[in-house]
């Protein structure tokens, strides 16, 4: 019994320290008061233009986080902090971060992609790591090659 209790412990250690060691990733935007945020919300727009952090947003997601941040901006506008809002606007504020937060993150131009694939004629999988950024560069010659060149990708039919 004694032994479970040491094993138990150690694993409690190990897992407050693992838990420690790894840093939570930072959130593009948190909203608290009005002034913050417009600061925010105006370097969010600046990253979102070619050469920012984000400039491989989609149209789409970059209409996403627009219409956010104009709700973020409506409410806030409404009151000078969070601390002043009923819990249905808190909520809602509350969302709308988390949805640009989430769509920002995802297009970070700095965060890390690693795919773990065999290459062509090899069965020994390798695992490969570059930035979404580069990725997206690299996808963007790709595809100005081709359309130099004059061609377009071919799939090949099975059947």
């Amino acid at each position: 019994m004694q032994k479970f209790a040491y094993l138990l412990g150690a694993a409690l250690l190990l897992q407050a320290g693992l838990a420690g060691a790894a840093p939570e990733q930072e959130k593009p935007l948190v909203a608290r008061t009005y002034e913050a945020f417009k600061q925010d919300s105006a370097r969010i727009r600046k990253q979102m233009q070619p050469g920012g952090t984000f400039e491989h947003i989609s149209p789409s997601d970059q209409e996403r986080v627009e219409t956010q941040l104009g709700t973020m901006s409506k409410l806030l506008e409404a009151h000078s902090s969070q601390a002043e809002m009923s819990e249905t606007d808190k909520v809602a504020l509350l969302n709308a971060q988390e949805e640009i937060n989430g769509i920002l993150q995802h297009n970070d131009n700095n965060r890390l992609v690693c795919e773990h694939v065999a290459p062509v004629g090899s069965h020994r999988p390798v695992t490969t790591c570059m930035t979404y950024g580069e990725m997206m560069v690299r996808q963007q010659n790709a595809q100005k090659y081709l359309q130099d060149r004059g061609r377009t990708p071919q799939t090949r039919g099975g059947g």
